[in-house]
């Protein structure tokens, strides 16, 4: 079944739409909230699926988080590819803010959504405790991020970092086809889980795994 959706000067158009099977073998989760610890079981969950398959499938259903701990995320696909070649992370986004809408866009050959997914980008946000001096220079290491981040981001969307900063000066948000038309979504589709993965009460449709706790004095993008 593929959406009608409206296209430009009112000509109705059938949306391309893609069915994403997640299975015990292929896919890896990024659910809830992204720190230390869920970044650790990202990567070493997509090490172990990546052993399995060419093509890996990521589930993303989460509100962002600590930008250090997601650019460790990126590196380490960066890193994981370069030592398999061929492999690619197809990524289907039920909801992806903040640093999950960053790792979407950098990290991701294919990009999915739903007609109800929800994209959303915005400016760092930063909660630290400690000295004056000890606050400035953690502001300055997440600026330094911030530049490669927003680099990267841009290129993958296709306009300039200025553009892009001041899209999200306030909240970006992006529902559905809107994410395929800012061109920070590929396709339109919906995902589903195998019997296999329901049996095992695996399916992150239904057995979202809750957010682990993470620091208040955290990097939040």
């Amino acid at each position: 079944l593929s959406p009608v959706v409206l296209g430009e000067e009112g000509v109705v158009r059938i949306q391309p739409f893609e069915v994403v099977e997640l299975g015990q073998e292929n896919f890896v989760r990024l659910v809830g909230e992204i720190d230390d610890i869920a970044a650790s079981r990202f990567i070493q969950e997509l090490y172990t699926v990546s052993t399995r398959t060419p093509v890996v499938t990521v589930y993303i259903d989460s509100p962002g988080g600590d930008v250090l701990a997601g650019m460790r995320m990126i590196d380490s696909v960066v890193g994981l590819k370069s030592v398999r070649p061929g492999l690619q992370l197809h990524c289907f986004a039920q909801n992806a803010a903040s640093m999950a809408f960053i790792f979407l866009q950098t990290a991701c050959e294919r990009r999915i959504v739903s007609s109800f997914s929800v994209l959303m980008s915005h400016q760092a946000s930063l909660g630290v405790r400690g000295k004056a001096g000890e606050v400035e220079s953690r502001l300055e290491l997440v600026r330094q991020v911030l530049v490669v981040l927003d680099k990267r981001v841009a290129a993958r969307l296709g306009m300039s970092v200025e553009d892009y900063r001041a899209r999200i000066a306030n909240d970006w948000w992006l529902v559905g086809v809107a994410g395929i038309a800012a061109r920070a979504a590929d396709t339109l589709g919906v995902a589903a889980c195998s019997a296999e993965l329901v049996a095992a009460k695996a399916c992150p449709l239904a057995y979202a795994l809750p957010p682990e706790p993470s620091s208040s004095s955290k990097a939040k993008g």
